[in-house]
Parts: C-alpha cells; structure tokens; sequence
C-alpha cells in the first residue's frame, strides 16, 4: 500500500505541475476581463499542490497506521483534480479575444449583485447555460459569442446563479408553490375507487415536475426584469422555430423544461404587468401565429393551465424579492437611438433589437461598430 500511495501521489502531483504550466502559460494571451478566473484557478491547482505534498510528506514517515488515512486523502484530491481538469481548465486553454464580448457582460452582470460580485466568470462554448462549483462557466453557441442578439439569454443564466446562491430560501418558495398547486388540483369531488387513485398519482407527479419546472418560469422572470424586451426577443427567436416540442409535448412528468409555450405565456403576463402591453401582445402574436401554422391545440395534460397563473406569478414575485435582481431602468429600454456614451449592457442589448427590427440591412454594420463602442467603454 505505501508504494502504490507514493506512485499515485507523485503521479498526480506531476499531473497537477503540468497543468499550471500550461495555464500560466496560455493566462497570458487571454483577455484581461478572464483574469479573475485565471487567479481563481491558479489558486485551486496550489490548493491540489498542497495536499498532494502533505500526503507526500506523511509517506516519508513510513508510519503504517496513516495509511488509511493517507488512502482516504488521496483518492478525494484525486476525485476533485479530475473533475476540476475536465471542467475548470478549458475556459482558460481555449481563451480568445473575442470572449470580451461575453465576459464584459457576465463580469457585469455578477457586479451587480452583492452575493455574485466575487464570483470568478469564464465562458466556453455549448449550448446556452450555466456550471457553478467555485466559479461560474458559461456556456454559449459559438457563432452567438460574436454578435449581441442572442447575449440576453445569459440574464437568464444568470437567475440560475441567483437561485444556488438563494438556495434554502428558494426552494422553500418553491415548495410553497408545490402545495398551495397540489391544493388546486383537487377534484371537486373526491371518491374512494380506481380512477381516484390515478388521479392523486397523477397530482403528485404534475406536483413534483413542477419542483424543477419553477426554477426555469424563475429565471425567465430574471431574464425579462433584467434585460427587458431584449430578453424576451433573444429568447422568443431562439425557440420559436425549433419545431413542434417547443409548443407541445405528449410526455411532462419530471421533465427539466417546461413547454416553452408555456414560458411565453408567463413573460408575456409579466410584460404586461409592468406596463410593457405592446411587447406582451407581439410575443403572443409570434407564437400564436407559428402554433396555427402547425396545427397545434394547447394541451398540457393537466401540468399547466390559466388559471394557475396569478398563483404562480404571485409566487414568482416573492422569489424575485427574495433575490433582488437588478431591474432594467425605463431609459434602457426606451426605444430611442443609442448614443455615443452606453451606460449599460441593458441599454446596448435593446437598442441592438431595436435596430434589428427596425434596419435589418443596416444592422450588421451597427453591431460592429456598438460593439466596439461597448468594448472601449468603462461600463
């Protein structure tokens, strides 16, 4: 047992010498705006450096009974590098000047809240999402990373790191909701036989698939509240044509999304609470019009309806107070032409679907120039 410790706390630590290395490195041709998460991981790999040392260290003494314990040591650090060389590392190694884009936004979006603000932020390419163990990895399509129409969605990416932050509280939320549905999907009359007995089956599943189902209708409420109407246009032209799942689905139970359908309902409510009629009634116009196309009939199977909707916006509410997200100012998003001096990501992102739609031929043009204008900005 001591040889095999030795070998594999050597081999590790060689492993570990190898990629700090590299990643010092590589840190010197990555934008400045990936710093942060450059020192946060040099930090992690000496952290690895140390124990492996100690155990190291303690092999020297000879002393059969830390072996165990030696054992024990070893395969934790080992666990922890492993993942941490999978996940952590390639944000850094595949670093590109055109993450400045990405990561001014991100690095702007954690200084906004008191609990992100000291959370290193990395970028990689994926689909649109979010990895969070000590730092915070963001996942994007390639040919997204170099535009700033598709960049909303990362408010919503976002909103999931507000939720783990908020974590007890949130899932007490939550769970508030769970119950106060459970009730209202109580039939009118209860009866003691089979189809009974389905039925209360049937409500505990749609119950527990929406455990997972509120954290999205969160982060969407995230997404709009932050970003506004560049929110919801990034989002709606992101799904809206990726077939008929995005409108309809035969199974729910437990899934990780709901409809996106149903997620456009409930943007659309909230616009239209916060007294923005005009873009609640074209995102339900956009997706009204395509759902007709293909024929589809709304059927949630009991998972979603109408009525559920005050109780459930009610509940979203309270998890945004709960979380405080920074809420877009109306002169971000007033429609006006954007000018010389950009005062924030939120203002850019608008005034960016804004010409959009208003000069598409000219548009190209424009985000080149806006986004050079933002890069050399100190927003």
């Amino acid at each position: 047992m001591q040889k095999l410790l030795e070998e594999n706390n050597v081999a590790l630590l060689h492993e570990i010498r190898k990629l700090q290395r590299r990643s010092i490195q590589e840190s010197n041709d990555v934008p400045k705006e990936l710093k942060g998460y450059t020192d946060w991981v040099t930090k992690v790999c000496d952290s690895f450096s140390h124990s492996v040392n100690q155990n190291l260290k303690y092999l020297e003494s000879k002393r059969q009974d830390l072996l165990e314990d030696i054992l024990s040591e070893t395969q934790k650090v080992s666990r922890d590098f492993y993942v941490f060389n999978k996940c952590h590392v390639s944000p850094i190694l595949r670093a590109r000047r055109s993450d400045k884009l990405s990561l001014r936004l991100l690095l702007w979006l954690h200084a906004t809240h008191p609990k992100t603000k000291d959370i290193p932020v990395a970028v990689c390419d994926g689909e649109f999402s979010v990895w969070m163990n000590g730092a915070s990895i963001y996942f994007t399509p390639c040919a997204a990373q170099h535009g700033l129409l598709n960049l909303p969605l990362f408010f919503h990416e976002f909103g999931h790191l507000l939720y783990r932050c908020h974590q007890m509280e949130m899932d007490d939320l939550v769970k508030e909701l769970q119950a106060e549905l459970k009730r209202l999907l109580l039939p009118d009359v209860v009866k003691n036989d089979r189809y009974a007995e389905k039925w209360e089956t049937n409500r505990s599943i749609i119950v527990e698939t929406w455990f997972t189902w509120s954290k999205e209708f969160f982060c969407d409420a995230v997404g709009f509240v932050m970003g506004g109407a560049s929110f919801t246009s990034a989002f709606s032209m992101y799904l809206r044509m990726l077939g008929r799942s995005q409108y309809h689905m035969d199974e729910l139970a437990h899934g990780s999304h709901p409809v996106p359908w149903i997620r456009i309902q409930l943007l659309a409510d909230r616009a239209r609470r916060m007294g923005y009629k005009a873009v609640a009634s074209d995102l339900e116009d956009q997706w009204n019009q395509i759902a007709s196309a293909l024929g589809i009939v709304e059927n949630y199977y009991g998972f979603y309806h109408p009525t559920f909707l005050p109780m459930i916006q009610q509940k979203l509410d309270d998890m945004l107070t709960e979380t405080a997200p920074r809420e877009f100012h109306k002169s971000e998003v007033a429609g006006q032409e954007l000018k010389s001096t950009i005062t924030s990501p939120v203002e850019l992102l608008n005034g960016a679907w804004q010409k959009f739609r208003n000069d598409p031929d000219c548009y190209q043009e424009w985000e080149k120039c806006a986004m050079s204008r933002f890069l050399d900005s100190d927003t």
